[in-house]
Order: C-alpha cells, then structure tokens, then sequence
C-alpha cells in the first residue's frame, strides 16, 4: 500500500533527523575519548566542511547542487557544534 505525501515526508524527515541523532552521539562517544574534546570537534567541523565543498556529486543542476552543499554544510554545523552536551 503506498503512503500519502505527509506520511512519506514525515518518514522522510524522522529518517534525517534519526541519523542525525546518531552521528551526533557517535561524535560527542569519540570526541570525549580525545585529549581536547572541542578541539577534535573543531578539526573535525573543518574537514568535513572543506568535504562537503569538494566531494563530488552525482550530476544535478549548479542551483541544486549549490543547495545540496549549502544543506550539508547545515547539517555540519548542527553536529559539530563546540557546546558540551547536555
């Protein structure tokens, strides 16, 4: 049976979030197993935004693709935030 359009996006969205969720502990797990938890933070943001400026993607429009890297540069930021967790 296939889905309405809001429950499919809804999956779509809990999906996102969830990993989120769990990367977020993964890194928070080994950020804290470092000598200087926001500094392997820091560093890490860092290289991972200079990915997600040159990682190649699949072939797409330069407008989509400016969005895709904007949307991952977000989700970045949103994970490698330098605040102790709560």
């Amino acid at each position: 049976m296939a889905e309405d359009e809001e429950t499919a996006t809804a999956r779509y969205i809990a999906s996102n979030v969830s990993t989120q969720l769990m990367l977020k502990t993964i890194i928070e797990i080994i950020s804290t197993m470092a000598d200087d938890p926001d500094k392997y933070r820091a560093g890490l943001r860092v290289k991972l935004l200079e990915l997600a400026d040159t990682m190649p993607l699949a072939a797409m429009a330069p407008a989509r693709e400016d969005k895709v890297r904007a949307f991952v540069r977000e989700t970045i930021g949103t994970l490698l935030t330098n605040k102790p967790p709560n």
